[in-house]
C-alpha cells in the first residue's frame, strides 16, 4: 500500500561530472541547490547577481552578463550606501566607485564562468515584479525604498516565455554549447493570498515548460516544486514561517538532484570528498597530540590521492589549512 505520491524524477537527462562548470541563478532555492553543489567541490558560480525572482529581472541579468547593459546606469544611493537596482542588498558599498567597481569584477568572473559552463540552473520564483515609475526600470530588489517610487506588474505566460526565450538567446550566443535546467522554487508567496501564490506558480510553471518543450536538446525542467507541493506534502517539511522550505525539505530535494543528474563517477566523487570534508571539519581538543596529527596525516594522503584523480580540483586552500596544522 503506498502512503505517498512519488515524484518521478527524469534521470538520465543531463549527466553532470565532478568538474562540469554549473551556474545557478534566481530565487533563493538556487542558492540552496547551488551551495550544496559548492560545499562538495564542484566548481559552481551561485547567484551573482544575488537573490533574482522573476523572469524580467533574471533577463536583465543576462543582458548585463552578455554586455547589453551597463552597470553604471542604475546605481543609486540611499542612507545606508551605494546600492544596484539590479542586484539585490548584499551589494552594497560606501562610495558610487566601490560599488561600480565591485560590481564589474562580479561581472567579468561571471561573464568566464558563463562562457565555459556546462549547465545553467535557472529557479524561478514569481511571476510579479516592481518597476521603478522613473524611468520605467524593472528591479532585481527594492532596497526597502518607498514603496511609492514603484509599480507592482504581473507577468502573463507569454511575458514570461519571451523573458526566458531571451535569456536563452542570450546564453546560447555566448555559450552555443550550454544547457539550461528549469526549476519553480517552492517558496509559497503569502502576500499574494494563497490562491495568487498558486496562480502566480501556474504561470512559472507553463512558462517552463513551453521554453522545453521549444528547445527539447538543451532545455530541461527539474521538478523542485513538485517534489515538496506533493511528494513530501506535509508543514514539517516547511520553516517555522510556514512559507521556506525547511533544510530537511532541501536535503530531500539535494538527493533527488543528485539522481537526477549525477553519473556514477559523481556520485562516487562526492563519497570520497565527503569523507575528506568531514575529517577537515573535525576539531579536536588535544590537536598537538600524536592521534590527531596521524589523522591529518591520513587525511593529507586522501587529499592527494583526490587531487591526482581530478588534477583541475581546486584544493589549494585545504592543502595549506592541512600544512599549517600538521607539526
Amino acid at each position: 500500500m503506498e502512503f505517498r505520491t512519488q515524484i518521478e524524477l527524469p534521470n538520465g537527462i543531463l549527466p553532470l561530472n565532478p568538474l562540469d562548470q554549473t551556474l545557478f541563478v534566481g530565487s533563493c532555492f538556487a542558492e540552496n541547490i547551488g551551495s550544496e553543489m559548492a560545499s562538495r567541490k564542484f566548481p559552481c558560480a551561485v547567484n551573482p547577481f544575488g537573490v533574482l525572482y522573476n523572469p524580467a529581472s533574471i533577463r536583465l541579468c543576462f543582458q548585463e552578463l552578455t554586455g547589453e547593459l551597463l552597470s553604471g546606469d542604475f546605481l543609486f544611493e540611499s542612507e545606508t550606501g551605494w546600492h544596484s537596482w539590479l542586484h539585490d542588498s548584499s551589494f552594497c558599498e560606501n562610495s558610487r566607485e566601490e560599488c561600480l567597481n565591485g560590481l564589474r569584477n562580479r561581472l567579468e568572473e561571471t561573464r568566464r564562468q558563463l562562457q565555459k559552463a556546462h549547465t545553467l540552473f535557472l529557479t524561478l520564483g514569481t511571476n510579479r515584479a516592481y518597476r521603478l515609475k522613473e524611468p520605467g526600470l524593472i528591479v532585481g530588489n527594492c532596497h526597502k525604498q518607498p514603496g511609492r517610487l514603484f509599480e507592482e506588474i504581473t507577468l502573463n505566460t507569454w511575458e514570461c516565455i519571451e523573458e526566458l526565450e531571451t535569456v536563452i538567446r542570450l546564453c546560447r550566443r555566448k555559450n552555443p554549447g550550454l544547457r539550461i535546467v528549469f526549476t519553480v522554487s517552492p517558496y509559497r508567496y503569502a502576500k499574494y493570498g494563497f490562491h495568487g501564490s498558486q496562480l502566480s506558480k501556474a504561470t512559472l510553471l507553463l512558462a517552463a515548460d513551453a521554453v522545453c518543450r521549444a528547445h527539447p536538446d538543451f532545455c530541461f525542467y527539474f521538478p523542485a516544486y513538485e517534489i515538496v507541493l506533493d511528494e513530501l506534502r506535509d508543514y514539517r517539511f516547511y520553516k517555522e514561517d510556514m512559507l521556506h522550505p525547511s533544510p530537511q525539505a532541501v536535503a530531500y530535494i539535494w538527493e533527488c538532484f543528485q539522481q537526477t543528474f549525477f553519473t556514477p563517477e559523481t556520485q562516487e566523487f562526492v563519497k570520497e570528498w565527503e569523507s575528506i570534508r568531514r575529517a577537515l571539519e573535525h576539531r579536536p581538543t588535544r590537536p598537538e597530540s600524536k592521534a590527531y596529527q596521524d589523522f591529518l596525516s591520513k587525511t593529507l594522503l586522501k587529499l592527494e590521492s583526490i587531487r591526482k584523480k581530478y588534477p583541475n580540483l581546486a584544493l589549494s586552500y585545504e592543502f595549506d589549512w592541512l600544512s599549517s596544522r600538521l607539526k
